[in-house]
């Protein structure tokens, strides 16, 4: 399939040629560069490159001819029905990394309020729950202590690395293009285990603010650990038609859970907050107070 764009941007440029479109020529040089070129076709974009535009079109016609005997035909509903999946494959990154925007934004907000917040509030649940002792409140108040505790046990020790602007800036810009090498929700089949094995640790870094770790995984995938998509590895028109409807469907999936986060108590708590530092210190002299009062009503 590769050998195919090859021809096809070959013979775009050919055509742009002979209408002496010189920047479009140049953009299409880019993308045709995107690909794996032999070293015939290398030549090609030399002469491209230099403008020597007569010996490039003799040396397109001649690449496309003694190729044009192995060439087989490509029904077009299938190159439509692949290129609609590319693009559905693109909105569904764009999607997946708004909500790991999201989860990140709500990651940290949860680290720094059990971190600044956790003590306080896990000694107030347990008055509550030895208050209720023997009541029919008991259970309910056993468990919000219990699962508060194993929340605040799961993050207490974490720590989110403090970067600079420009640092925030490389950090997204390094999550999307590893993420876009290494979604699970687009990879072929064969390698879903493995692409999800990657992706779900470029996430725990991202969340992290792990630049160093998030710039290893991009490393990595860029040195030989990428995966090709699904849209790449399907040929059968059938077989298309079932990827779009399942991409559609994880779209969907996807959208719903962005609102979901979107419409979530704690979501709606973080973005109304607008000055972090004299949130958390009212948030604990509050809480300080309340304990007090515990503490006062326990002798």
């Amino acid at each position: 399939m590769e050998q195919q764009k090859i021809i096809k941007r070959l013979e775009l440029i050919k055509n742009l040629i002979s209408l002496e479109e010189e920047e479009e020529i140049v953009s299409q040089i880019l993308k045709l560069q995107t690909l794996q070129l032999s070293d015939e076709v290398k030549s090609i974009v030399t002469h491209l490159q230099a403008k020597a535009f007569s010996k490039a079109v003799v040396a397109i016609e001649t690449f496309i001819n003694n190729r044009q005997q192995v060439t087989f035909y490509i029904d077009p509903e299938i190159e439509a029905l692949r290129f609609e999946a590319k693009t559905l494959e693109a909105q569904l990154q764009q999607l997946s990394d708004e909500k790991a925007e999201l989860e990140k934004l709500i990651h940290e907000f949860s680290v720094r309020h059990n971190r600044e917040l956790g003590e306080l509030i896990l000694k107030i649940l347990q008055y509550r729950k030895e208050q209720h002792r023997d009541t029919p409140q008991e259970e309910e108040t056993k468990k919000d202590y219990e699962d508060f505790y194993t929340n605040y046990e799961a993050t207490k020790n974490e720590e989110i690395t403090k970067l600079t602007e420009d640092e925030e800036k490389e950090l997204k810009e390094k999550y999307r293009k590893a993420s876009k090498l290494c979604h699970p929700d687009v990879v072929a089949e064969e390698q879903k285990e493995a692409a999800h094995k990657i992706f779900t640790e470029l996430n725990a870094a991202y969340e992290r603010s792990d630049l160093i770790r998030v710039s290893e995984i991009l490393e990595d995938l860029l040195n030989g650990k990428s995966f090709k998509s699904k849209s790449d590895t399907v040929n059968e028109k059938i077989s298309l038609q079932a990827e779009l409807e399942r991409l559609r469907n994880r779209l969907n999936g996807l959208t719903k859970e962005i609102i979901k986060i979107k419409t979530s108590e704690t979501f709606e708590k973080i973005t109304s907050i607008k000055d972090s530092d004299e949130y958390f210190t009212e948030i604990k002299k509050q809480l300080q107070e309340q304990l007090s009062q515990l503490e006062n009503g326990s002798k």
